[in-house]
This record gives C-alpha cells, sequence and structure tokens, in this order.
C-alpha cells in the first residue's frame, strides 16, 4: 500500500460509499475541501490481477479549532476506508503521508471530529480524545 496526494474528485466514490451510503454526490462534499491549502490524501493498493484500486481517503484543511489553541492548526475530514480492507493498514499509511505534508506546510495541531467506531483507530494513531460524545446525522 501507499498513499498519495489526489485531487477531490477522486474522495467522493469513498464518501459516498462509507459516510453516505444512500446518499448523493452533493453530499459528499464539505465546504472545507475548497478552502486555500486544502489537500486530499489516497490510500491505494494493487492486488494480484486486479488494477490499482483507491481503498482509503482523507481531506485536511487549515481550520482553527475554539478549544484548541495552535497557530497552524489543520482539521481532517471525510477520512473513509474500504470496509474490505480495514484492518489492514491502509487509514495508517494514509495519516503517515499526511503528516508529512502537514509538517511541510508547518502544521502544529491536527484534529478532527470522529464517528465513535473510529475512535479506537484514532486513538492508535496518537489522537486524544477530548469533549462529549455527539452524534453528526
Amino acid at each position: 500500500m501507499n498513499a498519495a496526494l489526489i485531487p477531490l474528485e477522486a474522495t467522493i466514490p469513498l464518501r459516498l460509499r462509507v459516510l453516505r451510503p444512500g446518499g448523493t454526490e452533493a453530499d459528499c462534499h464539505f465546504p472545507s475541501d475548497h478552502v486555500p491549502g486544502a489537500f486530499h490524501v489516497g490510500t491505494f493498493v494493487e492486488e494480484q490481477c486486479v488494477a490499482v484500486q483507491c481503498v482509503a481517503v482523507g481531506s485536511f484543511s487549515p481550520e482553527a479549532h475554539a478549544e484548541l489553541p495552535a497557530k497552524r492548526p489543520y482539521r481532517l475530514r471525510g477520512m473513509a476506508s474500504a470496509p474490505e480492507v480495514r484492518g489492514r493498514g491502509a487509514g495508517r499509511v494514509l495519516l503517515d503521508q499526511a503528516v508529512v505534508v502537514l509538517a511541510d506546510r508547518g502544521c502544529d495541531l491536527l484534529w478532527c471530529n470522529a464517528r465513535e467506531v473510529a475512535i479506537p483507530f484514532y486513538e492508535r494513531m496518537g489522537f486524544i480524545g477530548r469533549g462529549p460524545l455527539f452524534d453528526i446525522p
């Protein structure tokens, strides 16, 4: 598996499949996708006799958090991994690549809102939970 910067359009199929099942493509666009400095990362896998396939996506944009002071904060949004590759390192590979890009941009804080089911993954990646749990429809 390897990860690379990808265009926004390449994030939509996995966002739709994993984050917005039954939704529309319009449901998969976030305002933060288009802010200056935003970027998107995809993880790719090449299986035997199968073309290279994007199996995880994540989007990163400069955005402050009211309770977390930082000079150059970024927010992770729209992270999705194909169910068939979960637990195989696709998310870790994606975040490792993003950290390289974020370091080059002087990022001093990476934050996100996470679905409850994803909290253990983010904790393994070194994120620290803050605040009460909440649901995003």
